[in-house]
């Protein structure tokens, strides 16, 4: 049967497919995303694991699985394994882009063998839009067709459902759609079925165009990479961040495959997508170090492609030594002590991301200047790259020594093996933290 918005009906099997379905105009650029939401009696995500988008496509149970269609989305629900506490599941669409969802000239929802809701898309400005709710009704469930559209996309949308994200002051309120359906009124909804609060959005979604516009003028190689980071920049709530960005890498002999296979290139493109985030011109510091260290060139968008090439050149002495002039043996505490004695003063906080294969033997003296650092807006992002023996980068965590913590550290085997979106993730874990504690002890 064709549902009209604001209609529902009773779900009769444990098992119900989702068939989202979408065309758009010649003049359409966006992407359209369909994204989950498993929703507690308040109307809430219970944690992370609860948003179903293109990074996270399932639940740990499967009782939710999203696929990606040709023009849409298939959503597949095991209903008997939804948690009891989930009293509501949202199925939205997402327009990431400067188009809304006027240019879609068919959208509509189909829940195989049982119903199909078309929502009007004329003239609509919106972003996203909640399709239909699948809800908890006297031990059973029930479908119920929406065609709720906001402004301003994915950010506003998952703040509406409680996902964890940042809230700047300035922030403009989150108005429905007049064409909207209206909500059921709370006063004759059960708590299971009630409209959950509205939230005020982030300008994030504006912060997000910037970025791929930025990458899609100078590097549209890298605009793939614009998405995964974002994401993983909105879960951390540092989309509206400001700081300077540097990068630190090993160029000791037993680098040598790393920066044959590419890896070191690899690594610095996706630091070089979050310099653009986080710093107006997009510029990067780069140092390189062996026995001894040297300041390079800025990274920018500009030289970026085949930058690790270029500093190599042709002037090495000996097949142990990958950067000129820096010798084959890895010397840690030097570059960290220049780069300390360069950011010391710098208004905005630092982020570090130093790369090294490990043979870490200078306890002393990196323990040092990492004491050292505490005292300065500098945040040490410790990575380390198909190696082994990282000695006291990977003991930081319980060196309490230093005025607050200002480092973290993870290792990868193969940096090609592993998704864009976990790498982010974990370059940006404890960042935020790490903000929020230099901020309060007014280190900058």
């Amino acid at each position: 049967m064709d549902l009209q918005a604001g209609q529902n009906i009773p779900l009769s099997s444990p098992t119900l497919t989702l068939r989202l379905e979408y065309e758009a105009g010649a003049a359409f650029r966006s992407e359209l995303d369909t994204c989950v939401f498993l929703l507690n009696a308040a109307g809430k995500v219970r944690g992370d694991d609860d948003f179903i988008f293109f990074n996270q496509p399932a639940t740990a149970s499967r009782s939710v699985v999203l696929q990606s269609a040709a023009q849409g989305a298939i959503v597949t629900l095991e209903l008997a394994l939804i948690p009891a506490d989930i009293s509501k599941i949202a199925i939205t669409l997402v327009i990431d882009g400067a188009d809304s969802l006027a240019g879609l000239s068919r959208l509509s929802v189909t829940a195989e063998q049982v119903a199909r809701f078309s929502p009007e898309t004329q003239d609509r400005r919106e972003k996203a839009l909640i399709m239909a709710e699948i809800y908890r009704h006297h031990g059973g469930w029930k479908l119920r067709a929406l065609g709720q559209g906001f402004n301003g996309g994915l950010e506003p949308l998952a703040l509406n459902y409680g996902v964890d994200v940042a809230t700047p002051a300035a922030a403009p309120a989150l108005v429905p759609s007049p064409t909207a359906a209206a909500p059921v009124p709370v006063a004759a909804a059960s708590p299971a079925t009630a409209s959950p609060p509205r939230v005020a959005p982030t300008a994030a979604p504006a912060a997000t165009v910037s970025l791929e516009k930025k990458l899609q003028d100078k590097a549209p190689r890298l605009v793939s990479l614009a998405k995964n980071a974002t994401v993983s920049l909105t879960k951390h709530r540092l989309q509206q961040v400001k700081a300077r960005v540097a990068f630190v890498l090993d160029a000791s002999g037993s680098m040598t495959g790393q920066f044959k296979k590419g890896n070191v290139q690899a690594v610095l493109d996706r630091i070089a997508v979050l310099a653009v985030q986080f710093d107006d011109d997009g510029a990067m510091d780069l140092w390189g170090f062996g026995q001894k260290h040297a300041k390079y060139a800025d990274v920018t968008l500009d030289n970026l492609d085949g930058y690790i090439a270029a500093i190599q050149g042709q002037g090495r002495k000996s097949a142990w030594e990958i950067l000129p002039g820096l010798g084959g043996t890895n010397n840690e505490p030097p570059v960290m002590e220049e780069l300390i004695d360069t950011f010391r003063h710098s208004e905005l906080p630092v982020y570090v991301v130093f790369i090294t294969d490990g043979g870490i033997s200078k306890t002393r003296a990196i323990k040092e200047a990492i004491r050292r650092s505490a005292n300065y807006p500098i945040f040490w992002k410790f990575v380390g790259l198909g190696g082994s023996n990282y000695g006291i980068l990977e003991e930081l965590d319980r060196f309490t020594d230093r005025r607050i913590d200002n480092t973290h550290f993870f290792a990868i085997d193969d940096v090609a093996s592993l998704p864009d979106e976990r790498l982010y993730d974990l370059l940006l874990e404890e960042f935020k933290t790490w903000l929020d504690e230099a901020k309060a002890d007014r280190i900058y």
